[in-house]
């Protein structure tokens, strides 16, 4: 984002130069100039249409100063929105910079929130939390208005800067090419539409409209690499290669742009999928929260493409690039065929499993399931409020511990604090009809539904007999075969008929309520509002097995 700060530019104390005419303004007595053919080549450039919806990270900097005022000069102008985040740390200043944001969107008509992302100023790495925040608020803002891009003022020069500090730390090579036009941050669709313009340029244009913008009192703080790369680095390659260098650096960051998306063409079919059998233990609004993928997927992969695939998996599943040390090791893990667990920033976990990789997000991420159950009435869905409150008083049936609920067969749904539910009903069919073999609806023989059904989730010593399976197992085990990760396996919901467990829901049903030739009434059990779509590995489709 651009400069947020303190002083207001330009420093001059001269009125402002007369407008020039050029191909985005009108004259003084027209209140709004046109910029109409600059901000379609802008958006052209980073792959938007000039009409396309946009959110615009507004900090009050030249940068994005600049660029709220080319969307909203344009005609026809775009459906505009400006977003300022206050990270809280600069006090007055801070509060100055959200005002003159506030008063410029007024003064243009742009619609303008403002979004908190506080951040620990002692802390380590200020810099990247206070970025990671930003973006996070923004695209939950993106998301709340139903916007599928954020704009954001990056300029040339902060391409340099971020070019210079990525290969000074290390990256990976898809990290080389510094800043993009456009790229995928925090699960938002964000691009740069003045990224080929120097910081002078955007200056002089601002300028020269007699418009203004706020100067952050940090961007002189040597306490942060960005400002010592920009005050001191950049000064020493100018003097020591000569006025081009800035130049070249670019252009070769360019070319490592280009290489980079060659490379990104015949690693683009890796892609996370749905963790395997997602319905059991997500939601359908959790669905993509972290995924699973084939481990041969990798392993076809010659190395550096290994490498750089695995680079962009981690980076896109969590939203934080992996270490260099931590990718190290994964790879060095799928190169010898370890099975292994490896921690990620942010609460994140990669189990390498024998053929599947599952990326497991921290219990913060997912839908809460407090508590396990929140109670059972005919079409009254959860609300958080209740989902909030103790476990429901009513529905126990007799002899039922904490955390049961009583499931009635045609008599409403057990709803589950993460938003999905379970329902029973009976069905008459003909004598030998198909069964449904799917993960969010099973259709059973009746005979064990004569007991009362119970829907709770999974306790210390829960043994499960599949159908199919030869005898009963310790239920973890088979939770475990089938691909849920540890920390998920609390998530998993089962019915119970008596002390029988009748199904195990999104994943099989068990053995006791095996459909026999003569059966013409069934007992099905639905499992509403779970993902869908989930990806099984080829290993677990014995599920059903007869």
């Amino acid at each position: 984002m651009g400069s947020i700060g303190g002083a207001i530019g330009p420093a001059s104390p001269d009125p402002p130069p007369e407008r020039p005419a050029d191909p985005f303004t009108v004259p003084e007595d027209q209140r709004e100039p046109t910029g109409g053919e600059r901000w379609a080549r802008l958006t052209a450039r980073v792959g938007i249409g000039p009409r396309d919806p946009v959110l615009i990270a507004l900090s009050g900097g030249a940068d994005s100063v600049l660029l709220l005022h080319l969307a909203a000069w344009a005609r026809p102008r775009p459906p505009v929105w400006a977003a300022h985040v206050e990270h809280e740390l600069r006090g007055t200043e801070s509060r100055e910079d959200s005002e003159f944001c506030l008063r410029l969107c007024a003064g243009l008509e742009v619609p303008f929130v403002r979004l908190r992302a506080p951040i620990d100023p002692d802390g380590g790495n200020l810099e990247a939390r206070a970025r990671r925040a930003r973006y996070r608020v923004l695209a939950a803002e993106a998301r709340r208005l139903a916007v599928t891009c954020v704009a954001t003022g990056h300029h040339a020069d902060d391409a340099l800067e971020t070019l210079l500090m990525r290969w000074l730390r290390g990256t990976a090579p898809a990290g080389l090419a510094g800043l993009r036009a456009r790229s995928r941050v925090a699960g938002a669709r964000v691009v740069r539409p003045l990224i080929d313009m120097r910081r002078e340029e955007v200056r002089e244009l601002l300028t020269s409209h007699g418009l203004y913008w706020r100067e952050d009192s940090s961007n002189t703080d040597a306490r942060f690499t960005r400002n010592r790369v920009r005050h001191e680095l950049l000064d020493v390659l100018s003097a020591a290669c000569g006025p081009e260098a800035r130049r070249n650096l670019l252009a070769f960051g360019r070319e490592i742009e280009t290489l980079e998306g060659e490379l990104a063409v015949r690693t683009a079919h890796v892609v996370w999928r749905p963790p395997v059998h997602a319905a059991a233990r997500r939601t359908a609004r959790d669905a993509h929260i972290g995924g699973s993928l084939p481990r041969s997927a990798l392993a076809r992969l010659v190395l550096p493409l290994r490498r750089r695939a695995l680079w962009r998996l981690l980076t896109e599943g969590t939203s934080r690039a992996p270490t260099r040390e931590v990718l190290e090791r994964i790879l060095s893990d799928l190169a010898l065929g370890r099975c292994a667990r490896h921690h990620l920033p942010g609460g994140w976990s990669l189990q390498l499993r024998s053929d599947l990789l599952h990326l497991s997000p921290p219990p913060a991420a997912l839908a809460p399931l407090r508590p396990a159950l929140i109670g059972r009435e005919r079409n009254d869905p959860p609300t958080l409020e209740r989902a909030n409150q103790a476990l429901m008083p009513f529905g126990e049936p007799a002899g039922a511990r904490p955390g049961e609920l009583e499931l009635k067969v045609g008599g409403g749904a057990v709803h589950i604090a993460d938003g999905r539910s379970i329902t029973a009903e009976w069905v008459d069919l003909p004598s030998g009809a198909d069964v449904p073999r799917s993960e969010v609806a099973v259709e059973l023989d009746p005979g064990p539904a004569r007991a009362p059904l119970r829907v709770r989730f999974p306790r210390s010593g829960d043994r499960f007999r599949g159908l199919g399976a030869p005898g009963h197992r310790p239920l973890t085990r088979f939770l475990a075969d089938a691909g849920i990760p540890r920390e998920e396996r609390s998530r998993v919901p089962l019915v119970f008929a008596g002390e029988d467990l009748l199904w195990v829901a999104g994943l099989r049903p068990g053995e006791c309520g095996r459909v026999l030739p003569g059966t013409t009434r069934r007992l099905r059990l639905e499992l509403h509002d779970a993902a869908e779509g989930a990806f099984a590995p080829q290993a677990n489709t014995a599920l059903y097995a007869d």
